[in-house]
């Protein structure tokens, strides 16, 4: 990525961006979007008007240069005349004549529709809504090559950042042992529900209202859902497989990880090389490790060479740690910023024809936990609600059990009586046959 700023900056006309989805993500992205040079935030669509001309006000974008537009061809007059735009549809701006579209609407039915249509219609697609690249995302990056666009994991979220460390021990010549994020995971949150979710994360009424925040989406974070569809992603991205369903999830203070997160024969929690897992920053009593990466991401290593392992060790503690025998090592991020960095992924698609992060494999499938005891003719709510929890399982095992995946089951209604805790299958739901999101799994699944 050196000298990508200066590239951006050379070029005859700024990079036209396309943001659908004017939330907190979205907003993030646009604000960053026109503090770069050689980029611009050309349309903004979201249901809420307002709301998309307040983020271009946000972002210091006059506002006697922002128009609603009516259709795509609008849209695209409008920016021809250096104007920028607002649409109430994201499936108009797909539509328009731009470089990247950013999905950021966090729904996956959507977000599936939104990045089809952009790619057929020859526009790069930076993907937020991972949601739907846990479900559809080999299809996408398949179609994307063929329409010789890149479709791209977002940088900023952890995903991206995950696989960008993957590629760099790979790069360097070390073997991965395991990669992923911290998250602060206790069990007891697996069957938590959105009622009660802010008093978990100790966020007061008033910053909950004024940042708007959806208690659905964070609590999604809480009982794994999110973690199980950040890491499915990470793992369809790298090839890396989930060592077991669900992941081992352990509490892990930063120095300890490359300890536990080696191979069960040296004494760590692994039956298997090469996989993706999460780190817990909650011990099992509710209090915070000290040393802690639950915003950052990390990728544990190691290597058969004796000089590389030895420098390795005796540098360790500055910025990386080893394991107690000095076999296995830990590299890290401590933050990541969803939003504030996506402008990596969109310069990298213009500039280099790369992705930031692509589903090139499909190892990996988030599968659904019931929440408690379901009942025939009860509707499912999907991901951070009432009814189910997400969990990542090896996709050969899915195919072997018949298991469902998770983001098909929003709307679904229960055929068959669910214990609390298992995995439901095809068998025991009715899906919505309708959506767009299904007819292009099954598009998947017969490839």
């Amino acid at each position: 990525m050196l000298n990508t700023s200066r590239k951006l900056a050379d070029r005859e006309s700024p990079v036209r961006v396309g943001v659908i989805g004017a939330g907190l993500f979205g907003s993030n992205t646009v604000a960053q979007i026109e503090r770069v040079p050689g980029m611009r935030t050309a349309a903004i669509a979201d249901v809420n008007a307002e709301k998309a001309a307040e983020t271009y006000r946000a972002a210091g974008v006059d506002e006697r240069t922002v128009v609603t537009a009516q259709t795509p061809r609008d849209a695209n007059e409008a920016i021809t005349a250096d104007e920028r735009t607002i649409l109430d549809d994201g499936l108009d701006l797909v539509q328009m004549d731009l470089d990247v579209v950013v999905e950021a609407t966090g729904i996956p039915n959507l977000g599936a529709r939104h990045a089809y249509d952009a790619i057929v219609n020859d526009t790069h697609v930076v993907m937020a809504t991972v949601e739907a690249d846990s479900v559809v995302g080999p299809i996408l990056t398949e179609l994307a090559e063929q329409c010789g666009v890149v479709y791209s994991m977002a940088y900023g979220d952890q995903p991206a950042l995950i696989v960008e460390l993957c590629d760099w021990a790979e790069s360097v010549g070390l073997d991965i042992v395991a990669a992923g994020k911290g998250n602060a995971y206790l069990e007891e949150y697996r069957h938590g529900t959105p009622d009660d979710v802010f008093d978990r994360l100790d966020l007061d009424e008033a910053f909950v209202d004024s940042h708007d925040l959806n208690a659905r989406m964070y609590n999604s974070f809480l009982d794994g859902t999110k973690v199980a569809v950040e890491m499915c992603a990470v793992a369809n991205a790298t090839g890396l497989r989930p060592d077991r369903t669900g992941m081992h999830l352990p509490t892990a203070e930063i120095p300890e990880i490359p300890n536990l997160l080696r191979p069960k024969s040296d004494g760590g929690l692994l039956d298997d090389m090469g996989v993706v897992e999460t780190v817990s920053s909650l011990h099992p009593d509710g209090s915070s490790v000290t040393r802690d990466i639950s915003f950052g991401v990390f990728v544990v290593t190691t290597t058969p060479t004796e000089r590389t392992r030895a420098y390795l060790e005796e540098n360790a503690g500055t910025g990386f740690y080893v394991s107690d025998d000095g076999d296995y090592q830990v590299f890290y991020r401590p933050y990541h910023l969803p939003g504030a960095e996506t402008t990596i992924s969109i310069a990298n698609a213009v500039l280099y024809d790369e992705p930031t992060g692509a589903s090139y494999h499909r190892v990996g499938e988030v599968v659904a936990r019931a929440k408690q005891p379901l009942e025939p003719g009860e509707d499912l709510d999907g991901g951070g609600g009432y009814t189910i929890y997400g969990v990542l399982e090896d996709a050969t095992t899915v195919d072997e059990s018949g298991h469902i995946p998770f983001e098909l089951l929003d709307g679904a209604t229960v055929t068959e009586p669910v214990d609390r805790d298992a995995i439901l299958t095809y068998d025991d739901v009715d899906v919505e046959t309708d959506s767009f999101i299904y007819h292009l799994r099954r598009l998947q699944d017969d490839r």
